[in-house]
């Protein structure tokens, strides 16, 4: 019985040993009293001292009786529920519509509709980060938003370079008037484009320029 106790309650000898005794004492002290209390006709023992005797009945903590180690027992005192992750489906730039805009966490209806008047001036976005370029969407609002968005740039509307004249030039974004002419005069004095890299050899363009416009030129 005793090591069934000793098992159950996942005590060491030294502690078993030491419990017995305490218990031996706890029962001298309850005798004693009991026999005071038949010759000298007092009060019942107080709830007081029943319950100092009870408590030193119980050196062995909860925490023992279960046998969790304490570092196990206090991760176990209170139980955290993470947060399941909000499962996101990227919206795509170029084909969203105002109502499919607003799904995405940071944008309203007002960012919506600048979003969509840039695509449009633009001729589709070739690349997420074109977004910073909308007015009011600074770098905390991108950051935000990105993960959440993402680009298809088959979507772009795209100029022939050798074919185009000054009205269909203007269709290419980020490009200035006098940019424009030089590209339509360069074309007529030394024939068609092969690659972006012939829009080198025009002095008014530099490489930055070239690198914005690639993705809405082609060369037929």
């Amino acid at each position: 019985m005793a090591s069934y106790l000793k098992s159950y309650l996942a005590v060491t000898k030294k502690e078993w040993n030491g419990l017995v005794v305490l218990m031996i004492l706890v029962m001298l002290i309850l005798s004693t009293a009991h026999i005071k209390l038949c010759f000298n006709g007092r009060a019942p023992l107080s709830s007081k001292v029943v319950s100092t005797a009870m408590a030193a009945l119980n050196p062995v903590s909860s925490k023992r009786t279960y046998s969790f180690a304490s570092n196990n027992y206090k991760k176990r005192d209170k139980v955290l529920f993470s947060k399941k992750a909000r499962l996101v489906i990227p919206v795509e730039l170029n084909r969203a519509d105002s109502a499919a805009l607003t799904t995405v966490y940071g944008i309203g209806p007002s960012f919506a509709r600048r979003i969509i008047r840039y695509r449009e001036l633009l001729g589709g976005y070739a690349n997420k980060e074109q977004l910073k370029e909308v007015y009011g969407l600074d770098a905390n609002k991108y950051a935000e938003i990105a993960g959440q968005i993402r680009v298809d740039a088959a979507h772009l509307k795209k100029v022939n370079v050798n074919t185009a004249d000054m009205a269909a030039l203007k269709e290419v974004p980020y490009l200035t008037y006098k940019q424009m002419n030089a590209i339509e005069q360069y074309r007529i004095q030394h024939g068609n484009y092969t690659s972006a890299n012939d829009l080198l050899n025009i002095a008014i363009l530099d490489g930055t320029i070239i690198n914005k416009i690639k993705p809405y030129i082609v060369f037929k």
